[in-house]
């Protein structure tokens, strides 16, 4: 407006020339303004809090909770999986696809994941498979996770009924994108590189994985003993 105002002379010069930018934060410092940072003692106190509530219990959050702090993927990534993908015998998952919601369609599973790259199998920590082992020998549908209709559940509801669990307490806000922070940390922490983490959280760009997730950077080894073998039964858990 202001540009235009000269060019009919109605100002002689333009003062917005004269502002200096607002500083931004970049994506990453925006995000850490409002991340919930989980450590393997809050981890523990957090699963004891969900075994603890009737609510957890009833939307199946305590097995979500549990799996997420194993293997940090995507909520709709893992509601979109199905029993097809689970290897027990190898000890693999592969991570085939998304759920999200179509407009006039409903919930439904998308052929590809947010990136090229979280298109992989990986090789869970024991005692992962072990709750998914348990829940393949509860199941009634195809889904592992599925709704209380044994239909495919949402992933945004899912997102709201942990935040109501959580309401009011240490974790109040959390994210389930916190569980993805949290098992890069302690994959870096064990030694695994940022090539690593990446295939193992399904991030295209290893700069993904270095600015946003890790806290350092180094060299590697390791496998299903890096992440911390925080036994659910410790929480009280079935």
């Amino acid at each position: 407006m202001c540009s235009l105002a000269v060019r009919l002379d109605a100002l002689d010069d333009n003062p917005v020339r004269e502002l200096t930018p607002a500083p931004r934060k970049r994506k990453s410092e925006r995000r850490a303004d409002r991340k919930i940072v989980l450590t393997v003692d809050s981890v523990v106190q957090l699963r004891a809090h969900m075994a603890a509530s009737k609510s957890a219990e009833r939307n199946d959050l305590i097995d979500v909770v549990d799996v997420l702090t194993g293997i940090g993927c995507r909520v709709g990534d893992l509601l979109a999986l199905d029993w097809p993908r689970l290897d027990f015998a190898a000890g693999t998952m592969s991570i085939f696809g998304t759920v999200i919601r179509v407009k006039r369609t409903g919930l439904i599973v998308q052929s590809h994941t947010k990136s090229e790259a979280g298109m992989r199998t990986i090789r869970p920590p024991t005692w992962v498979m072990d709750i998914l082992k348990r829940r393949h020998g509860e199941w009634t549908c195809d889904w592992v996770f599925p709704s209380s209709a044994d239909t495919l559940r949402d992933p945004d509801n899912l997102r709201k009924q942990l935040r109501n669990v959580v309401a009011e307490t240490r974790w109040a806000g959390l994210h389930p994108h916190a569980f993805r922070h949290f098992v890069s940390t302690r994959l870096d922490a064990a030694g695994w590189t940022a090539r690593q983490i990446a295939d193992y959280l399904g991030h295209d760009r290893i700069s993904t994985t270095q600015d946003e997730y890790m806290d350092r950077h180094v060299a590697g080894e390791g496998s299903t003993e890096a992440m911390p073998k925080i036994d659910p039964k410790s929480a009280g858990q079935r």
